[in-house]
């Protein structure tokens, strides 16, 4: 079944957002949290992947404010990493690593609700 029109993100790299591009983004974010959790991002990294991601999904939460993905979620969640980071360093990078997993795994949830509706 086709996603509606009104809930279809029409603004990713990738036309039709497969399950298998889908788990390709999930492992790569997955991958920067563990990448952070462990030290081995410098923080100007990771003020520039907070602040691109920020401005990015935030043009496409104001554009698509109906679309399937929970692009506020993940626009708090690097604003708090970009917070966290910028305020208190490498002090809580464990926290903003495992952020970003959470917002993985929130991912996947949004992903399976609109599954189990049949809407993708």
């Amino acid at each position: 079944m086709k996603i509606p029109s009104v809930f279809a993100d029409n603004t990713t790299m990738i036309k039709n957002h497969t399950i298998k591009t889908h788990m390709f983004c999930l492992l790569l974010r997955t991958a920067l949290g563990i990448l952070i959790i462990t030290g081995k991002m410098p923080i100007n990294v990771i003020y520039i992947l907070c602040v691109s991601v920020i401005i990015m999904f935030g043009n496409k939460y104001f554009k698509l404010p109906n679309v399937w993905k929970v692009y506020l979620r993940t626009i708090f969640v690097y604003a708090v990493v970009l917070f966290l980071t910028y305020v208190y360093g490498d002090k809580y990078r464990h926290i903003s690593g495992t952020l970003l997993i959470v917002d993985v795994l929130l991912s996947i949830q949004s992903r399976h609700i609109f599954e189990r509706m049949s809407l993708l």
